[in-house]
C-alpha cells in the first residue's frame, strides 16, 4: 500500500514501485525501437504489444473486467438498423484507459480515437474491437 507523503499542506501518494518499473520498461523499449510515432509501423506494432503486455501484467483484474464487459456489450449489441433508429451512436473501438493514455504519450500526434485509426487498430488488435462489425 502506498505511503502518503506530506509536502507543505498537501498530501501525495507514493507512486507504486510496479508503476515506476513499468514506465521505465515502456520508455526504454520506445527508445530501443527507434521512438516510433505510430503503432502501424513494424517497431510501433512491437511497442503496442509491449504496452498491452505491461497493462495486462500490472493490472490483471482490470484486464479481465474490461474484457468481460466488452464481450457482454458485444453479446447484447443492437443491430445497426436499431442503433440508427434509436440514435444511440456506435463505438468502433474500446481502449482500456491506461492503454489509451500510454498510446497518447508514446505515439505523440497519433489520435487513437480518429475513425481511420480505430479501423486500423481493431484490424491489427481485435481485442480493441467494440462493435460486432467495424
Amino acid at each position: 500500500m502506498p505511503i502518503p507523503i506530506k509536502v507543505g499542506n498537501e498530501d501525495f501518494e507514493e507512486v507504486p514501485k510496479t508503476a515506476v518499473v513499468a514506465s521505465k520498461v515502456v520508455s526504454d523499449m520506445w527508445v530501443r525501437l527507434g521512438k516510433p510515432q505510430t503503432p502501424f509501423s513494424t517497431s510501433g506494432a512491437k511497442m503496442m504489444e509491449i504496452i498491452i503486455a505491461v497493462w495486462q501484467d500490472c493490472y490483471p483484474l482490470d484486464a479481465k473486467v474490461w474484457s468481460d464487459q466488452r464481450h457482454e456489450y458485444k453479446a447484447n449489441e443492437l443491430s445497426i438498423k436499431d442503433q440508427v433508429q434509436r440514435h444511440t451512436g456506435r463505438s468502433l473501438a474500446s481502449y482500456p484507459y491506461p492503454i489509451f493514455k500510454m498510446m497518447k504519450s508514446v505515439f505523440r500526434g497519433f489520435d487513437p480515437a480518429e475513425r481511420k485509426n480505430c479501423m486500423k487498430m481493431v484490424k491489427k488488435w481485435p481485442m480493441f474491437m467494440f462493435a460486432n462489425k467495424a
